[in-house]
């Protein structure tokens, strides 16, 4: 693994043997943003919801976790992250990570990652956070619970496993009427595999240029 750094002075993860990084190499907080606050968080709030419940394919780097922590605050929603990451970052590569810098929220940063694995931490007044270290195929999940589903696996060539009918039925599942499941891919295969399980597609573009992603809707 090595340190990557994005065109907009982001770091991010890089795994030589499979040539994949962990965000989009044109700039990974403005891919999240886009991605999983804009086309996923915000399209669920909600008056009528008093705690948005969120689940998320890929803990990763945590910076989706930051990311929905600061927009929890500034909206003004209570939030629960429930996030599943067989294979945790190391220390010595999320110490030189500078998200926490960047957003203004080094303290929060750290939190997330000092947060005791498989138990549920309240990080800020707003936010609560659940880290599972488990594979998405082996964890049990809630009927009907989540309004958001955050999928970001790394690609599907690079992990398909994790891109198939059984496990987005699992998915559409554990999302109420009405959630959504947004992730930057916008594969053919990914789209005939979510519409097999009921899902309602829409395709709004991508972040950083890309022509397009995918939001799933039950």
């Amino acid at each position: 693994m090595e340190i990557y750094t994005t065109v907009t002075g982001e770091k991010t993860l890089y795994i030589p043997e499979i040539d994949e990084t962990y965000h989009s190499r044109n700039g990974a907080i403005s891919e999240s943003l886009h991605v999983f606050i804009h086309e996923g968080l915000n399209r669920i709030i909600s008056d009528r919801i008093s705690t948005v419940n969120i689940f998320e394919v890929g803990f990763g780097t945590g910076l989706n976790a930051l990311i929905t922590s600061l927009e929890s605050d500034k909206q003004e929603i209570k939030t629960f992250f429930h996030t599943v990451e067989p294979y945790p970052v190391g220390l010595e590569y999320l110490k030189q990570l500078n998200y926490g810098t960047l957003l203004n929220s080094t303290d929060i940063f750290q939190s997330i990652h000092a947060c005791v694995w498989e138990a549920e931490e309240k990080i800020t007044p707003r936010f609560r956070l659940k880290k599972s270290m488990d594979q998405l195929e082996n964890i049990t999940l809630e009927s009907n619970f989540y309004h958001c589903i955050f999928f970001d696996a790394f690609a599907p060539k690079k992990q398909p496993e994790l891109w198939n009918a059984s496990i987005f039925q699992k998915l559409y599942d554990a999302l109420q009427i009405g959630g959504v499941l947004t992730t930057y891919s916008a594969a053919g295969q990914l789209k005939r595999d979510l519409k097999s399980v009921g899902f309602k597609l829409e395709h709004p573009p991508g972040a950083n240029g890309k022509r397009e992603m995918t939001v799933a809707i039950k």
